[in-house]
């Protein structure tokens, strides 16, 4: 059992163009504070002591049925004295903490990776370790704000905002053990002084502070511009999704994120845009069959459109935490049905010009080979995958793709016999690959 100590006491007034009460401000549609349960959740914790201060009884309000979502245990302590320095909130976990715990906040967003990284490290007796970051160029740090640390071969020398002699930045992330308390008790005592950073300070006059190099992401959103640099990192990490054709991540994704930035701000679920995105292929496939050339370019636009937003289901999943197998796999459901409906729309437009059998041929093999290489697609990616290996993957982006070029440029027929040939040539070829190599 993960027990972790977050603090969310503070008003930060810096942000109050994002929202009144800090913790709850939203980025791309979730708030803060869940963010930084959600990614302690990943790297192991289930079990969370909040510390509330400011408007302490919304945040309450907010934890309490989270708390019910997620399926951990969240206790909530009221810190009366939330304006004073940020060592008063972890003293008001003093009696329930007696264990190793991680201590993070509220408004500091990281990869979990720099949790497991921690908890990789031995704590002994009386330590605290901090994970810090030793990348001086990172462009999310506010250089004028960011604690800075002095380290030496994994020891903490000095820490503070203003210290000039400094290596590394302080994340916010640390495993503590109970001696960071008596640390607090100390340097109240001793300095008047009743911040993290002066327990730090007490606790490596002793050796008792040890550090963890990191360059995983992290930022403290603690201001307007911080808000902006994160959501943008976030929607950033969006693009090279590994399965990606090359119209999907040259053109579709750059647009479905931007589109997905703006769906994340209402109760819009992925499986809802994931129907939204079969219903428009379902249009295009309408406009096809008309035998109108106007709308068979209208179509192929409609369709492209279409492929573009069945890629902000799977952004507005990651985004909002909705990932589901499910949801993965209705997608794909979808698409499968959306596929059929264009190809049979196409073939339809091309056999009413010239009323040729040989249109129905091609269109049916056509749907085939669509069906086929999307049957085969997992299989041939994970085996790809396993071996590193890169290079153009022909996918539902480029079949959608040729699909609204033929329609702009009035060749359904070329395209239709293109997507034949190019589709069951490459099933074939994935079957051969993977005979070979699996």
């Amino acid at each position: 059992m993960v027990k972790c100590l977050i603090l969310a006491a503070g008003q930060g007034t810096r942000l109050k163009s994002k929202g009144e009460i800090k913790p709850l401000v939203t980025l791309l549609g979730v708030p803060l504070i869940e963010r930084v349960i959600r990614s302690a959740i990943e790297a192991g914790a289930n079990e969370f002591v909040v510390i509330t201060g400011y408007q302490g009884e919304q945040v309450s309000n907010f934890c309490q049925p989270l708390a019910k979502r997620l399926r951990v245990e969240i206790t909530l302590i009221q810190n009366d004295d939330w304006q004073k320095e940020n060592g008063f909130s972890v003293l008001k976990a003093q009696d329930i903490l007696t264990e190793p715990f991680l201590l993070l906040m509220s408004d500091h967003l990281f990869d979990p990776a720099i949790i497991r990284l921690l908890q990789a490290q031995t704590l002994n007796d009386g330590e605290v370790l901090l994970a810090v970051d030793t990348n001086k160029n990172n462009p999310l740090i506010d250089i004028d704000d960011v604690t800075k640390v002095h380290i030496k071969d994994g020891d903490i020398l000095n820490i503070g905002k203003t210290i000039d002699d400094f290596n590394a930045f302080d994340t916010g992330i640390f495993l503590c053990t109970p001696a960071i308390f008596e640390a607090l008790e100390r340097a109240c005592e001793i300095h008047n002084d009743t911040t993290l950073s002066a327990a730090i300070r007490v606790l490596a006059e002793k050796d008792k502070a040890k550090s963890v190099q990191t360059q995983e992401f992290w930022i403290d959103v603690d201001d307007e511009k911080a808000h902006q640099k994160a959501e943008k990192t976030m929607l950033e990490s969006m693009r090279g999704k590994g399965n990606d054709g090359p119209v999907s991540r040259w053109l579709n994704r750059p647009i479905s994120i931007r589109i997905s930035q703006y769906l994340v701000n209402f109760d819009i679920t992925p499986n809802q845009i994931s129907f939204v995105s079969f219903l428009l292929s379902v249009l295009a496939a309408g406009f096809f069959a008309l035998g109108n050339y106007w709308l068979l370019a209208l179509g192929g636009v409609i369709a492209q459109f279409a492929s573009i937003i069945d890629g902000s289901d799977g952004e507005v999943a990651r985004l909002k935490y909705l990932s589901s197998d499910y949801g993965g796999w209705f997608d794909a459901v979808l698409d499968r049905y959306a596929d059929a409906f264009l190809l049979f729309g196409l073939t339809w437009y091309v056999y009413s010009q010239d009323l040729s059998q040989w249109a129905l041929v091609v269109g049916f093999v056509a749907i085939i080979g669509s069906f086929m290489l999307s049957y085969t697609a997992d299989k041939y990616d994970g085996l790809m995958k396993s071996r590193i290996k890169k290079g153009i993957r022909m996918g539902r982006d480029v079949r959608v793709f040729m699909i609204f070029l033929g329609a702009i440029f009035n060749q359904p027929y070329l395209v239709l016999i293109v997507i034949a040939v190019l589709m069951n040539y490459e099933t074939l070829r994935r079957i051969v690959v993977c005979r070979n190599d699996g």
